[in-house]
């Protein structure tokens, strides 16, 4: 797995220049998006090089070694020049996303150190807190909450709507289902809002009767696993340990991204986030070991595409809370985004193969342009270029190589030369 979580990283800049643009008057000052572009490059290639350092030696992540650089691999990354790159790294000092910048000898190279608060941002805290749990903080959370300043069910007889007839509808339905739930006893709970919901949802999955467990009793292991999977969102842990932290690391790192990429400006209950987990938990749980890393990756692929497609019209566009937009059986929810990163998949692969053929087509080209004396075999360049599209697989490409390169003089000195 990568040192840097891209994604993550690149949350946590978007959450620093927010700041910084938000703090500074002067509008020549604020951080544009080119400028934003650029750091993400260096972002990128910084993560590159931290990867590869890792197989060398033993990183110490509270001392990263710089990432050696210059402005001109800046500025071919980011299609600039590097007078643009020069200017770009300025402001990227002076917001503080680099912290450090030494120069080395006259090639113009120089050393970069990235805040690594930024760059090793591990989501485990959300980088953009909604204020709607601001808000929520200040009430003291149970599990069984109650919404305060609720008024109670009036009765139909002192109703002259309709409502009075539905209500007490629903609390006759209310009444059964405690009924069913806890006997014939009575619950002193208040009617409110998902409070049934949510006592049926927690004697559920956790199986708490509300009785203490006996301290030699042989079920207090067994209570003690409970809670401890509750913390990672897993209803049965497998008897591996070690595959069973390996699963938990995924499904929080998932959780993590999806809390804050899908659901940043929505207030979850307790209840909505242990089934969330838990639901993750089962997308992860058939995978091999040694195909965890490469699904995560599919998965944390797929919730970008989510946000892409959330950014496009923020105001119409939603996604289902995360204990129906993670159900594997719901083929509206993340199921769903499959068919999306298989297309995205596909386009990439046309716009990868294209740019071969792109390349092989300026090379052979460039090549007839140069005097006589600088030119290399046409006909060996013509084969070497057909060699290597040949192997790409799709015909239509070689065809297409042909009939950019090919004209009639081409043509008759590489036919009489064959």
């Amino acid at each position: 797995m990568s040192i840097v979580n891209y994604s993550i990283a690149f949350k946590a800049l978007d959450y620093h220049i927010k700041e910084h643009n938000q703090n500074t008057d002067q509008l020549s000052n604020r951080i544009r998006q080119a400028i934003a572009s650029t750091a993400k490059d260096i972002i990128k290639i910084y993560g590159l090089s931290l990867l590869k350092a890792s197989n060398v030696t033993t990183l110490d992540l509270k001392n990263l070694p710089p990432l050696k650089t210059n402005n001109l691999q800046l500025a071919k990354m980011g299609n600039a020049s590097p007078r643009t790159i020069q200017r770009h790294l300025k402001r990227l000092i002076d917001a503080g996303i680099i912290i450090n910048k030494k120069w080395h000898g006259t090639n113009s190279g120089y050393d970069l150190w990235v805040e690594p608060k930024i760059l090793l941002a591990t989501g485990l805290k959300p980088v953009d807190k909604p204020k709607i749990q601001q808000d929520s903080q200040k009430l003291q959370s149970t599990h069984n909450q109650s919404v305060k300043n609720i008024p109670t069910t009036t009765c139909r007889h002192t109703d002259s709507s309709n409502n009075g007839y539905i209500n007490n509808l629903i609390i006759g339905v209310d009444n059964s289902s405690r009924a069913k739930l806890f006997g014939n006893k009575r619950n002193s709970l208040p009617l409110t809002k998902e409070t049934t919901s949510r006592n049926a949802s927690s004697n559920t999955f956790t199986g708490y009767t509300g009785k203490k467990c006996p301290k030699n009793s042989n079920d207090a292991g067994e209570n003690a696993r409970m809670r401890a999977t509750n913390q990672t969102g897993a209803e049965n842990l497998p008897r591996d340990s070690a595959r069973s932290a390996s699963l938990s690391v995924y499904v929080n790192a998932l959780w993590t991204l999806s809390r804050n990429v899908l659901y940043q400006d929505t207030y979850l209950t307790e209840s909505q986030v242990k089934i969330g987990k838990e639901l993750l938990w089962k997308w992860y749980d058939p995978v091999p070991d040694k195909h965890l890393a490469n699904v995560h990756q599919c998965y944390v692929d797929r919730i970008e595409l989510v946000r892409k497609y959330l950014a496009k019209d923020p105001q119409n566009r939603f996604v289902q809370l995360p204990h129906q937009y993670f159900d594997s059986k719901n083929k509206t929810g993340f199921a769903g985004t499959k068919k999306w990163w298989q297309d995205h998949k596909k386009r990439q692969l046309e716009v990868q193969l294209k740019l071969i053929v792109a390349s092989q087509i300026r090379r052979f080209l460039n090549n007839e342009k140069k005097d006589t004396a600088k030119q290399k075999p046409r006909l060996a360049l013509f084969r070497q270029c057909e060699t290597r599209i040949g192997k790409l697989g799709q015909p239509e490409l070689l065809q297409h190589f042909h009939a950019s390169v090919l004209n009639p003089s081409t043509q008759r000195f590489l036919y009489t030369n064959t």
